[in-house]
């Protein structure tokens, strides 16, 4: 297990991935896998779904060892999620920071967010696209659900729930905030 320039291992990045929540703005864990494209020692990717019924929304948290910074990380990431596809269109539709508040959280770095919306095929779709670092690692998280009223789930409240999982000892809620 060698460490990556920013001292995460695969022990680190597994232990980053423990403290993530079981379930989080009614979102479940579901599952674990060494993130697509990496092996265990580069990254690890944790898939959570909506409960109650056949999943509506899904979310990817990826913890991955590369000292990509967290700005950059976005713009690769919502590059991926805008790329069209066969049936897939996506466009950008904002961005905001998740600050993570509360005790020992004053040092936890913020996220990078950018909402998605657009079609699969017929079905128009919303999603949110989020870069940080958490624990020496390079932070992911992506969540894309039909866009609908009432949606299937809250993805910034999820991205808040994470954001304070791994922040440490913080014991208040995230504060998602609109730049100026």
């Amino acid at each position: 297990m060698a460490p990556t320039p920013l001292g995460a291992s695969a022990a680190g990045l597994g232990a980053t991935a423990a403290r993530l929540p079981d379930s989080a703005a009614g979102f479940v864990r579901t599952a674990s896998r060494p993130a697509a494209g990496r092996g265990d020692a580069e990254g690890l990717e944790v898939a959570y779904s909506t409960a109650g019924g056949p999943p509506t929304a899904a979310a990817t948290v990826e913890l991955l060892a590369d000292g990509t910074a967290a700005p950059a990380a976005l713009d690769a990431a919502l590059a991926e999620a805008l790329r069209p596809g066969p049936v897939r269109r996506m466009r950008e539709a904002g961005r905001f920071t998740v600050a993570v508040r509360g005790k020992g959280a004053a040092s936890a770095p913020p996220l990078f967010c950018a909402e998605t919306e657009g079609r699969y095929g017929r079905e128009r779709v919303a999603g949110l696209v989020c870069a940080g670092r958490a624990s020496g690692a390079l932070l992911r998280i992506r969540v894309t659900m039909p866009a609908r009223q009432p949606p299937p789930g809250d993805a910034r409240a999820f991205v808040e729930a994470v954001a304070v999982s791994l922040s440490g000892p913080a014991s208040a809620a995230a504060a998602a905030t609109r730049p100026g």
